[in-house]
Parts: C-alpha cells; sequence; structure tokens
C-alpha cells in the first residue's frame, strides 16, 4: 500500500490517502492531538493505485498537492476544483474547538447537509447549524455542482457557513480535523462514494415502498381493525397501517408492552391486519421508557438511564451503549416483534430530551446529561438516532423471521441507511409554505446521501405554528393543501399520510366520486402502478448506492438554470415532478384566532381568564390559581408545576364580551378530556380519551353580549396541549388564489415528454402547464423506458402480474428491472432476478437481457408500448431471459 502525503505545518501535520480512485481522506492533527477512528465512517482501506511524493498525490482520478498550509484538488486532467485555506484550533470545554476553510468557484451550487425547515436550497452565501431537533437532521456531507463532496467526520455539534468564494466548517469538539473529498463529477458517483464511506442502505420490503395510513391515533383495536376493512372495501391501495403512540394504554410511556383493554390479543389482531385484510403494521416506540416498567427497572439497574426527566415521566436510554442497545432490543423484541410487528418508528431519536422547535434546546439538554458510553454528549451529540436505530436493526438481523428490517426514525444521521433505517421531516405545520419548505428539504437530504425521506402527507398540525385550518378534513381549502401534497408525496422515497387534529383516511376527503377523494385515489393508483419502477430504483440504491429522490442538477449539473429550482426533481432517472404548491381551486377560510384578553376579564374585572390547576380529576382544591392572558397552552415539556405528570385537570374561567353582531364559530383544540360551558350551559362535552381534536362550536350572538365562560381539561397521559380560538364575522381572509397553472422549467439536453398528455417539447424552456386538481405535472425525459405494473390494492399482487414498458423515444435508452421475492434475505444470497432493458432509438428495438435470474417462481408477461400510443406489443423471453422487438 502506497503510504500518505504528510507534511507539517505550523502547531499540527497534515495527512493525505487516497482510499478509492475518486475518494481521500485528509487528516490535521495538531501537536499533542491524536485523531480517534471515526464513529460513523467505516474502517477504509488504502487505495493500491494512489502514487504520492514530494509534490503531493495522484490517483487515476485526482491530484492532490500542497499550496502553502493548505491543500489543492484537481481532476486528472489539472483543473482545480477545490482549495484547502486555513486550519485553526483552540482549546474548548473538553478537547478542541476547530474550522476548517475551503475556497471554491461561487458560481457552483452547494447542496446536502440534511434536512432543515425554512426552505433554504443552496446553501451558497448560507450558514446552518449541523444539530438535529423536531425538524431537522444534521448529515456532515455537503455537495457542489462543481462536480465533488465533502463528509465532515465528526458528530459534534457544526456550523456551516458559506460567502463569497469560500465556506467553512467549524465544530466545537474535537481532537482535530478530518474530512473526505469525493470526486464524482457525476453527483451518483459522489453519493455512492458517500455511501462507501459510511455504508450501503440494505434493501426495504417491497411494500414499504406502498401507502401507509397513520394519523395520531388509531384510539382501540376495534378503530383499527375497521381502518383496515373500510380500505380493502374501498379498494383503495395500502400497504401498511401505523399505530402511534398509547397502544401500551395506561402502562408506562412506550413500555413495549400492550393494553389488554384497549389493545386485546395483539398477535390475533396483527394476524387479522395480514390475513384477509394483506396489511402490515408499524408501531412506534420511543427512546424515552416510562418509570416503573420492567424495561425501566432493567435499564435502570444496569445504569444505561441518563437522568434527565422527560415529559412522559421516564428517561431516555443510552444507545451508545452496546448493553443499553441489548437490554432495549431484548423488550422490542418480546413486546413488539414477536407478536408480529412488521416494522418500528422511531419517534424522538434526536433524542427529545425536551419538546421544542429549537435546536439550541436540545443541544443544551443532552450537554446536561451525564457522559454516554462513548464519552461526553459534545463529541457524540449528533449520533444519537444512528446508534438506536442499529440496536434494533442488529437485533432483528438476528431473527431470521422471513422480515426485512424497516425503520422510521425522526432523525438520522449519515450511517444511519445501513441499519435500515429512513426520515421524515418531523412534527411540521399544514401551510402552503411549509409544503413548499418540504420540496427543498428532502432533496438537500437525499443529496447528501441518505437514500430514504418522507413527510407528514397534510402536514402534522392543522392548527398552530401557522397552520390555520380547525376544521380539519371538513374544510375544501384543506382538502386542497391535502391533495396536492399527497400527490407530492406519492413521489417521494416512502409515501406517508400521518398527522394530529383531523383524520387522515382518503374517505374523510369525500366519498368516492368526489374531487378530492378521486384525486386522491389516482395519486394513489399512480404509485401503485409505478412501483416496478420504484423497486427497481430501490434496487439501485442497494446495490450502486443510487438515489430516487434527485435534485435537477443531479441529472443536468451542465445546465446552470437548474441550480436554483428547488420546487421540481427528478424522480429516478426518467420523471420529472413538479408539485403544485399553491392554492388554485379553494381560498382558505377566515382564519382563526386565539381569543385575545381585550375580549375576556376575570372576577376581578382584569383582562385574560383565571387558571386553576388540580391534581386530579375529583379535586375541588386547586394547586394554584393565577391569572393568563389567552387560552393557549402546551405542556410538551412537562406538567404546570405542581402537578403530575398525568391525571390532572386543568380549568379557565372568565366573562366573554361580544363586540359585534353576527355568526361566530368557537374552536376548541386540545387532546384527552375538554369541556366548554356558556353561562353554565354545557356545549362542549369530550371528556374520553383521545388524540389532538379541534371541536367547533357555532353560535349567532348580538354585540354586547356577555357570556360566563368556563373551560376544562383533563389530561391522562403524555404531551397536553390546549386552546381556545374563534372566527369573529367580519374578519376576512389575508389570501388570493392564483390560476390554475405552473410554470415548469424542462432542462435543457434532451426532450421532454407530458406524462398525462403525451405531448414532446424541446428542453431548455420554461411552458406555462395546465394543473387540474385531479394531478400532479409530470414530464419524463425522452430516452427512458418506464415499466409500470397493473393498478392493485396492495404491493404483492403485482407479484407475476404482466409489467408494460413505456418507451419514450428521442435517444437511445437503457434501464434495470429488478425482482425478487418481496421480503427477507434471500437476495443477498442471489435470490433475485435482474433483467437488462435497452431501446436503440436509431433501429426503433427494444431488447432485454437477463444477466441475473436468480429468482424462482413466475416470470411477469412483458408489454411493450411507445409513448402516445395505445396498441402494445408482447414481448416473449426465451429459457435465457433474453428478447427482442422492434416498434414502428
Amino acid at each position: 500500500m502506497p503510504a500518505p502525503f504528510n507534511y507539517s505545518i505550523i502547531g499540527g501535520r497534515i495527512s493525505v490517502r487516497a482510499v478509492a480512485a475518486n475518494i481521500v481522506c485528509v487528516s490535521i492533527a495538531p501537536d499533542g492531538h491524536a485523531l480517534a477512528e471515526s464513529l460513523f465512517v467505516l474502517p477504509q482501506a488504502d487505495a493500491r493505485e494512489a502514487n504520492v511524493d514530494a509534490a503531493g498525490l495522484r490517483t487515476a482520478a485526482l491530484r492532490i498537492a500542497r499550496v502553502g498550509g493548505g491543500l489543492q484538488f484537481a481532476d486528472a486532467g489539472g483543473a482545480v476544483f477545490l482549495t484547502q485555506a486555513a486550519s485553526s484550533w483552540s482549546p474548548a470545554d473538553e478537547a478542541l474547538q476547530v474550522v476548517q476553510h475551503f475556497r471554491a468557484d461561487p458560481a457552483h451550487a452547494l447542496y446536502g447537509l440534511g434536512q432543515y425547515p425554512g426552505g433554504a436550497w443552496d446553501w451558497r452565501g448560507r450558514e446552518v447549524l449541523l444539530a438535529q431537533s423536531n425538524q431537522g437532521v444534521a448529515v456532515p456531507c455537503l455537495v457542489s455542482t462543481a462536480g465533488y463532496g465533502i463528509l465532515w467526520d465528526s458528530m459534534a455539534l457544526t456550523r456551516f457557513a458559506s460567502k463569497g468564494q469560500g465556506f467553512r466548517f467549524e465544530t466545537d469538539c474535537a481532537d482535530g480535523i478530518r474530512y473526505y473529498v469525493v470526486w464524482g463529477p457525476d453527483f451518483d458517483r459522489i453519493v455512492a462514494g458517500f455511501r462507501q464511506l459510511t455504508g450501503a442502505a440494505p434493501l426495504f420490503p417491497r411494500w414499504a415502498y406502498g401507502f401507509w395510513q397513520s394519523k395520531e391515533r388509531y384510539v382501540d383495536r376495534a378503530e383499527l381493525l375497521d381502518t383496515a376493512c373500510r380500505f380493502r372495501e374501498l379498494g383503495f391501495p395500502i400497504d401498511a397501517l401505523i399505530q402511534d403512540w398509547k397502544y401500551w394504554g395506561d402502562k408506562p410511556w412506550s413500555c413495549m408492552e400492550w393494553d389488554d383493554k384497549v389493545f386485546p390479543d395483539p398477535e390475533g389482531m396483527i394476524r387479522e391486519l395480514h390475513e384477509p385484510h394483506h396489511l402490515r403494521l408499524m408501531t412506534t416506540l420511543w427512546p424515552v421508557v416510562g418509570e416503573g416498567c420492567a424495561l425501566f427497572e432493567e435499564l435502570k439497574a444496569a445504569g444505561e438511564l441518563f437522568e434527565y426527566p422527560h415529559w412522559a415521566q421516564g428517561h431516555i436510554y443510552d444507545a451508545f451503549s452496546e448493553r443499553g442497545r441489548a437490554i432495549y432490543w431484548k423488550h422490542v423484541q418480546r413486546g413488539l416483534i414477536d407478536k408480529g410487528v412488521d416494522a418500528l418508528w422511531m419517534d424522538g431519536t434526536e433524542p427529545e430530551f425536551v419538546s421544542t422547535h429549537d435546536p439550541m434546546d436540545g443541544v443544551r439538554a443532552c450537554y446536561a446529561q451525564r457522559d454516554t458510553a462513548l464519552g461526553s454528549w459534545r463529541r457524540v451529540l449528533n449520533g444519537y438516532s444512528m446508534f438506536t436505530a442499529r440496536g434494533v436493526y442488529e437485533g432483528q438481523r438476528t431473527l431470521n423471521n422471513g422480515k426485512r428490517v424497516f425503520t422510521l426514525s425522526r432523525s438520522g444521521f449519515a450511517g444511519q441507511q445501513r441499519y435500515a433505517a429512513a426520515s421524515w421531516s418531523g412534527d411540521i405545520a399544514a401551510t402552503w409554505n411549509v409544503l413548499r419548505e418540504q420540496v427543498a428539504a428532502g432533496l438537500n437530504f437525499a443529496a447528501a446521501g441518505m437514500p430514504y425521506w418522507t413527510t407528514d402527507i397534510g402536514g402534522f398540525f392543522t392548527t398552530g405554528l401557522g397552520a390555520r385550518f380547525p376544521d380539519g378534513n371538513r374544510d375544501p381549502a384543506y382538502r386542497e393543501l391535502y391533495v396536492r401534497w399527497f400527490q407530492y408525496g406519492a413521489f417521494c422515497p416512502l409515501f406517508r399520510s400521518h398527522g394530529t387534529n383531523t383524520a387522515r383516511e382518503p374517505w374523510h376527503f369525500g366519498e368516492p366520486g368526489s374531487w378530492a377523494y378521486d384525486a386522491l385515489l389516482a395519486a394513489a393508483q399512480l404509485r401503485y402502478r409505478l412501483l416496478p419502477y420504484i423497486y427497481s430504483l430501490a434496487w439501485d440504491v442497494t446495490s450502486q448506492g443510487g438515489t430516487i429522490m434527485r435534485p435537477l442538477a443531479m441529472d443536468f449539473r451542465d445546465d446552470p438554470v437548474t441550480y436554483g429550482i428547488a420546487d421540481q426533481f427528478m424522480f429516478g432517472p426518467a420523471i420529472m415532478v413538479c408539485p403544485v404548491l399553491a392554492p388554485m381551486f379553494h381560498e382558505p377560510r377566515r382564519e382563526a384566532e386565539i381569543v385575545a384578553a381585550d375580549f375576556l376579564r376575570t372576577p376581578a374585572g382584569e383582562p385574560g381568564l383565571i387558571w386553576r390547576g388540580y391534581a386530579d380529576e375529583a379535586s375541588d382544591d386547586a394547586v394554584f390559581a393565577k391569572p393568563v392572558g389567552e387560552l393557549n397552552g402546551s405542556w410538551a415539556g412537562g406538567p404546570p408545576p405542581g402537578l403530575p405528570f398525568a391525571g390532572y385537570r386543568l380549568r379557565w374561567d372568565a366573562e366573554l364580551t361580544v363586540r359585534d353582531s353576527g355568526d361566530y364559530e368557537f374552536l376548541l383544540y386540545g387532546n384527552d378530556g375538554r369541556r366548554m360551558w356558556f353561562d353554565d350551559e354545557p356545549v362542549i362535552d369530550a371528556w374520553q380519551a383521545q388524540g389532538m381534536q379541534t371541536t367547533t362550536l357555532r353560535r349567532t350572538l348580538a354585540a354586547g353580549t356577555k357570556i360566563r365562560l368556563r373551560v376544562e381539561h383533563l389530561h391522562r397521559h403524555g404531551a397536553a396541549q390546549m386552546s381556545l380560538s374563534w372566527r369573529r364575522p367580519g374578519h376576512a381572509p389575508k389570501s388570493e388564489l392564483v390560476p390554475a397553472e405552473r410554470r415548469v422549467y424542462l432542462p435543457a439536453g434532451c426532450d421532454w415528454y407530458d406524462f398525462h398528455s403525451g405531448e414532446r417539447h424541446t428542453g431548455g424552456q420554461t411552458l406555462t402547464v395546465p394543473t387540474p386538481i385531479s394531478h400532479i405535472p409530470l414530464f419524463v425525459r425522452a430516452g427512458s423506458v418506464l415499466p409500470l405494473g397493473p393498478v392493485v390494492t396492495q404491493s404483492d399482487a403485482q407479484r407475476g402480474a404482466p409489467i408494460e414498458l413505456l418507451v419514450y423515444p428521442g435517444a437511445d435508452a437503457a434501464f434495470a428491472l429488478y425482482e425478487d421475492d418481496g421480503d427477507g434475505y434471500a437476495y443477498e444470497r442471489g435470490a433475485y432476478t435482474t433483467r437488462a432493458i435497452r431501446w436503440s432509438d436509431a433501429t426503433r428495438t427494444l431488447s432485454i437481457h437477463t444477466p441475473h435470474q436468480g429468482l424462482q417462481g413466475p416470470s411477469a408477461t412483458i408489454g411493450v408500448r411507445l409513448a402516445g400510443r395505445l396498441h402494445t406489443e408482447t414481448l416473449p423471453l426465451d429459457a435465457n431471459g433474453a428478447g427482442a422487438v422492434t416498434l414502428r
């Protein structure tokens, strides 16, 4: 093996070694410090073909030379694409704070670094804090349209900043600097390099690429099974239901046990989901474990719990500890996997010591804990999610139960993909602006090398955090937003509906035949028709380090117009997706607002309400009584002062004065028990256990009316939230509708086909396209072969079904069609079939050969059709899986 390229700088030493022809590792060790092994980059052997001399290091793809105290990176032809500039370090609390500056051409866009709220796309001229939060996922991988990527090797809190001709990484806790430069120049090769460094992504079960329905939450066994029945009765395509929290009933939080009262016989329930409904079940679990359960006691006895109390009346376990992971997994297996649960949804994996959307709140909470099994939180801050995913992955892989591991995690990190874990974008609000931001967030996550991502279709909150749809699925304006989000979700790598406040099952948006229901059905059916294409892309992710959701610059790097486009993307190599991101048909209703103190008076005549807290449901002795300005509270981080974690009651009293005559809508939002009285008359009575809901009360009132208002809340378990808002007469809307069309840029270098009309267009131009509510604008690149399956209601039904190859002429095309058993790990032993499909545009011939045929069972019938034609030709294959057909 060649020796690394080493040289001394003031106060330290630089070492450069090649781990592949296109990947180099740069380490900078300050005097007196030695760099420890990476906590997430896999061990990498030195590349054999590297040459090192006094001038620098050379491979077949790269030239690295010393420039002053830094380095210059060039391609094989000598063209410089990146310069390592000043490196610096200074003492920090426990180690060093390090800063690495780079110089690069400012004309090139910078993507990646994970997923963040706010809509940031190109990181040029921007700063971002790499820290985990409810809506943020830190992934220290950066990609440039100049053709290179950088993996910053640190789990610690890191700040990225770009300005002018340079950018920098700054990390709070390190022994030195280590980063990897990956040369493409194609983005696919860069991402494949990230996967070489951090691990390949195993293949999910085929059903995971279908549709999954979730909400916060199914309250009992009957509701879950009734939902399964309704989906199958309607014939709406679906593969999985998700059971959110509280399946453990009144037992401690996330104890990995089912409550016999609300979910009796979980094994029988799951068998019924499996057969006859052909549905899988995913269940939620948290790293926080409630006090008093067997899992808590075992972790406590082993010293594997952090000391900071959680709002769920429990403590978070140390996932950095091998022993802690083993104990946690033992109870996951016993309580969930052995009962038949098919997949795990790991919530709050930042980890969520406090419920907050401010990343620094979470950082400070982590720093307040004892050290982890791997040392200080300052060193391992961003890696918790990866280690807890590792525990459940390694545990499940020992079972050999015929199921592939599939985990959904609210957080993520580079390397987490090797543990079969996907991420989603957290508890987001249902607004059009947030929907627009999701597109950029998902694309940057993909550009950072993370293959699987999804979003809460429809937004998690329909009220609060800027969301103003208290009527939820009854509101035509929300139905329009939900339809557009659902259409976008059908072209995310994973396709999942979830949220609180309002039911998310499709029939709640209208009966079959209504505009909203039919649009949802069409999007789901298209997703299932595309499953042969999607599943083949998933194999490319696993086998080649591929990417499903792709920024336009990933495929059209030579077209600078694409650099700034974050509202269109490629879905695989063929389909360009152009989601509709603005309302066009239904104007949002006038905004609801929290009832302000100006309209309320306490018994003492002061503005606002009197708020009282009681330790239990029956008590008349208030633990506290104090004035508040409005009824708008959230107790996710713990109960109000002086109250227990569960079982407490809250009460608000005031006199409400109505100033204008007309129709009023009162909206009481919260979870668990809620009651409201007007002048001692009960007007809302919803005292049962329930998830977050909005109850609407309508009254016609005269100006000057005074109402004795009383509201009560009974909190049973977990996080709590309560608010009282209203819509007053004359409170006008603040939005305007736009025409039912959108502008779409067609990247240069190829022609494009409108997927819906078949019309062909030249690339390099901007079109204005219609956007009926019935579909999402889609374009297919000329020189594509798109494999389609039949419309089915669940993914297994496509096994052995006819496949249609839809050919889009205009250039030569190639596609690798992949098939396997759909679950289990036989594919790792060669039990799969790949068919190499090629289209010759000159001869108008489509040919197939089968380079690997290890799948037992029936093969699908294959038909071939040209885009825009109705006639389909049958393509017979011989015993070797080869055949050809000419289309005229």
